[in-house]
């Protein structure tokens, strides 16, 4: 056995770090990797600790401590599952720690009890001021947990104790890992749904494809309304009969919340769990603990539990398979959960189903070319695609209401909510105008610590910026010319919400967009009063665009369908088309016929005339052709550099310097035609939070070969303090 042991601990101030401690002989045969130990350190006493690898050496200077004990032999995650996380960490170009940072629950390092005591008010009767005081703070936080006064001084817990005897208080034990699911009361199972031939011939080919290769990634194509989900299901019965669990991916926490409950009805709450970054850190410790004892054979979630340690997986599922939600942009781990459930599906050799109206064209481009594509062409029972019409606002802009509501669109709207059906609006911008500019002499007000403009928020009275949140006054002056003509210009969720308040104010009108989220779940409460018939016009942003299967939705309108198309990114034209494609696929998915509008400036642009026939092939040939000529994913491997700082000529001289080393590191190695390296340019974005920034584009098309070479040539770059430097592998964008 090795003399050391690299224990994982949680220390506050600190953070998750790993130490070296000495093995006591009495439990060098009982130690694993995954196991809870006691380990001293400092002045914290004993702590709890996980056991995260083996050494037999130490520098000469560093003298380890003694491990106290094991606090539980059976380990709670198994030496693959750190092998993933050390594959996630190389293949992202960060540290393990960073990584286990992001995938553990931070509750299972602290080891907290399983139950917790609230306080409940009963009365201030007989209370000393002393005591009067501590009540009134415990009301004000409100269902206060008073684990957390553990640490404030002993003369407060006996006060809370002595308001205990007096009768002001009780205090309730209460059981914190509850199954999420308890509430549905589920009596007897759903049974599922019989398939329709186009689905049954769907799932009849994905099952063949499986049984001759273990280890596929498939994807499933299918039209808005086609039925996807009930392939799922099907497939997901014959993963469990053979024995093996589930793992279904989501984009968003509410669609995993909807789509867990869906599940519990087909499959029984026993069964299935949910786990995304909302849930408490209570109900994630019992959802690891029952998934490590291999006590759960559906896990659904967002992208975060794909680092869940589900066992024995015999199928991956990932819906929505486009959606960037996939991608975590910001901190570290920038990692992609449908990256990591490849190589999570190595592990397991199981396969993996994507899914999707509108796929990832690099995911089309793979399963057509790999004979993995399968597709429904149809709605389910062959429900007739809703009708969409394209406004030429340069037709029609002038007579609109306010020069944004078209005539049309609004005489589609009185029909519509005459009829007693529900109308969807979409506008990809929150806030209510984009810019606020001086008429006098051209000024924009920009946001003081990014260059963007500050976007007016109507509602708060207040100029926002929607990157670093600083927050301004709407000027009665403009600073540069000294003139009182500000004008706010362009469009915003606000903006729409009020016009359409002017135009139809006896009609239950409600906006989402992420300024309305405050509340946890308002989302999703929103959108169960859409669902049960309680808002007439729902304005939103691209948060409406997926998961809303209302069937009383016969009209959707997007306000400014250009909006997407106009970013300064490779990606621009496939956001857009899927964007569109998938706000359109929101009407007409019951009884009802459903129409769409898309109001836009240039009608004749491709990636739109694909969205208005709902043509994802049309698309495809025509963005394929381009990304091929400018060597853009799937034909190559995008790798970007962030380098930032305070001061604009360090950040340029560093983005500089890295771009020569790594022009002559590859042509050393004869490795220039295959990896691309453009820049350094300033970003899209200049600065953002007071940082300049400027990035290094790579373009690798060695694939992993390139990607082992830019992982070495990162991990020898040093940097100053005064310097950031970030490296994001297959970015969302590049701005």
């Amino acid at each position: 056995m090795s003399k050391y042991a690299q224990v994982l601990v949680n220390i506050k101030n600190l953070g998750v770090k790993t130490y070296s401690y000495l093995i006591p002989d009495s439990i060098s045969d009982k130690i694993k990797i995954g196991q809870v130990l006691l380990v001293p350190f400092g002045h914290q006493g004993y702590i709890n600790a996980f056991c995260v690898g083996f050494s037999d050496y130490l520098p000469e200077d560093i003298k380890a401590k003694k491990i106290h004990s094991i606090i539980e032999e059976k380990p709670i995650f198994s030496l693959d599952y750190l092998k993933l996380l050390e594959w996630v960490a190389n293949y992202y170009c960060t540290d393990l720690i960073t990584v286990i940072n992001a995938a553990i629950p931070l509750k299972l390092i602290e080891k907290v009890s399983k139950t917790e005591q609230y306080v409940e008010f009963l009365n201030f009767e007989g209370a000393s001021k002393r005591q009067i005081q501590v009540l009134e703070v415990l009301k004000e936080i409100g269902k206060t947990n008073l684990i957390e006064f553990e640490n404030v001084a002993k003369t407060t817990r006996a006060t809370i104790k002595k308001l205990e005897n007096l009768g002001c208080i009780r205090i309730v034990s209460e059981e914190i890992y509850r199954n999420p699911l308890d509430i549905l009361h589920i009596d007897k199972k759903e049974a599922l749904y019989e398939l329709s031939p186009e689905q049954n011939d769907v799932y009849k080919g994905i099952r063949n494809k499986i049984s001759v290769n273990e280890t596929d990634t498939m994807l499933l194509h299918g039209v808005t309304a086609s039925g996807k989900t009930e392939i799922y299901f099907k497939l997901i019965d014959d993963c469990i009969k053979s024995g093996k669990n589930v793992l279904f991916l989501v984009p968003e926490i509410a669609l995993a919340s909807q789509l867990t409950k869906r599940l519990a009805k087909k499959f029984g709450t026993e069964d299935v769990a949910i786990w995304h970054s909302s849930i408490s850190d209570g109900e994630r410790y019992d959802v690891w603990q029952k998934l490590y004892k291999d006590e759960i054979k559906i896990l659904a979630g967002a992208r975060s539990a794909v680092f869940a340690p589900l066992k024995n997986i015999g199928l991956i599922i990932i819906d929505e398979e486009h959606e960037g939600a996939y991608k975590q942009t910001s901190p570290a781990p920038r990692y992609d959960a449908r990256v990591v459930a490849g190589k999570l599906s190595e592990f397991h050799q199981c396969p993996i189903l994507l899914g999707s109206a509108t796929p990832d064209v690099s995911s089309y481009y793979r399963a057509l070319n790999n004979g993995n594509l399968f597709e429904l062409k149809h709605r389910f029972n062959n429900a007739k695609v809703p009708d969409v019409s394209v406004i030429n606002m340069q037709n029609y802009g002038k007579a609109a209401y306010r020069g944004l509501i078209s005539k049309p669109l609004q005489t589609e709207i009185n029909e519509t909510l005459e009829n007693g059906k529900q109308v969807i609006l979409l506008i990809n911008r929150r806030g209510y105008s984009t810019y606020s500019q001086c008429q006098a002499c051209g000024y924009v007000i920009e946001c003081p610590h990014c260059a963007i403009p500050m976007i007016w928020h109507s509602k708060d009275k207040k100029l926002k910026c929607h990157y670093c949140g600083h927050t301004e006054e709407f000027p009665e002056f403009c600073p540069e010319c000294g003139s009182d003509s500000f004008r706010s210009n362009g469009v915003g969720t606000q903006k729409v919400e009020q016009f359409i308040k002017e135009l139809y104010p006896d009609k239950r009108i409600a906006r989402i967009d992420s300024d309305i989220l405050v509340r946890k779940g308002e989302h999703i409460r929103l959108l169960e009063k859409f669902q049960r018939g309680e808002i007439d016009i729902l304005v939103g942003t691209q948060m409406i665009a997926k998961g809303l299967d209302n069937p009383n939705v016969t009209l959707v309108g997007v306000i400014s369908a250009d909006a997407s198309f106009n970013l300064p990114d490779f990606r621009a034209s496939e956001r857009g088309f899927q964007l569109l494609t998938q706000v359109a696929g929101r009407a007409g998915r019951g009884d009802f016929a459903g129409k769409v509008f898309f109001q836009t400036y240039n009608p004749e642009y491709y990636a739109l005339e694909s969205a208005k026939s709902q043509n994802y092939k049309n698309f495809y040939d025509k963005e394929i052709i381009a990304r091929e000529e400018f060597d853009y994913p799937p034909y190559s491997q995008i790798i970007r550099f962030i380098i930032s700082s305070e001061n604009n000529f360090r950040a340029e001289k560093a983005a500089n310097e890295i771009v020569m080393r790594l022009n002559i590191m590859c042509e050393k190695y004869g490795l220039s035609e295959h990896l691309q390296v453009l820049g350094a340019t300033p970003c899209v974005i200049e600065r953002i939070n007071g940082l300049y920034r400027f990035q290094i584009i790579i373009k690798n098309k060695l694939a992993d070969k390139g990607h082992q070479f830019i992982s070495g040539f990162v991990s020898k770059i040093k940097m100053p303090k005064d310097l950031r430097f970030a490296i994001d592998v297959d970015p969302l964008d590049i701005l």
